[in-house]
């Protein structure tokens, strides 16, 4: 059993909290509104899950610093843009914990990735990043699911393989924080793209096959455009 900070009450914040929950660990969750705090905490709900009971050992606060204090671990799961001014305000209370970056997306005016972000903010706080094709509403009633977690921290990676894995949840391992980043950001682009194809007469599975394909192969170009290690980003695209 662990203690478990999650920074985020949005549908994948909760999603992962409902997971962990399950899993014997206590969560407290950051909400930055008051109604979403109160309906998790008085009626175990999440207005972005609905049909959902939450654990009881899921507990909502809006204060930043009650939320971190006394755990061990640190899921970051706001929206990108808001990802810095968000780390700004919670950095001080930060002391031994570990942080995983569960977001996806870039910093908007820097085109930064958020492992980027974290650094700059956390020099020396031991970061990973945690993504993959999931929705949070199949996570949230355990449909079994596959995801990433890279790291250049080994004692990160086992820690949370260990904590997140069950018959529901795979969690593959990468060392290439770069690709495993830019793969979970831009294969949203490719996912919506295939959802306009799903909607247009007279296109089919040849279409959606090519554009899979082609995009993955694209992402995985970039990657190593943007220096990505390319033995590790072609492992993770593997993995998807």
């Amino acid at each position: 059993m662990s203690n478990i900070s999650i920074i985020g009450s949005g549908s994948w914040g909760i999603a992962l909290a409902i997971h962990l929950a399950s899993l014997g660990n206590n969560i407290k969750v950051w909400s930055f509104m008051e109604d979403e705090a109160k309906l998790i905490n008085e009626e175990k709900k999440c207005k972005f899950l609905p049909g959902i009971d939450l654990p009881e050992n899921i507990y909502a606060t809006l204060d930043l610093k009650e939320a971190i204090e006394g755990t061990e671990l640190i899921l970051h799961v706001t929206p990108s843009k808001f990802t810095r001014d968000t780390l700004k305000q919670y950095k001080e209370y930060v002391t031994n914990q570990k942080i995983l970056i569960c977001s996806k997306g870039f910093e908007k005016d820097t085109l930064k990735t958020l492992d980027e972000v974290f650094k700059e903010e956390l020099p020396n706080v031991k970061i990973g990043v945690f993504t993959g094709p999931s929705h949070a509403e199949e996570v949230s009633r355990k449909v079994p699911t596959a995801m990433v977690v890279a790291s250049e921290d080994d004692e990160l990676i086992e820690k949370v393989q260990k904590m997140f894995s069950n018959e529901n949840l795979r969690i593959y391992a990468s060392k290439d924080v770069l690709g495993t980043e830019l793969g979970g950001a831009l294969k949203n682009i490719i996912a919506f793209s295939a959802g306009i194809i799903s909607g247009i007469e007279n296109l089919g599975d040849n279409t959606f096959a090519a554009l899979i394909t082609r995009g993955l192969n694209e992402i995985s170009n970039l990657g190593v455009k943007l220096r990505s290690k390319q033995r590790y980003f072609l492992w993770f695209k593997r993995t998807w």
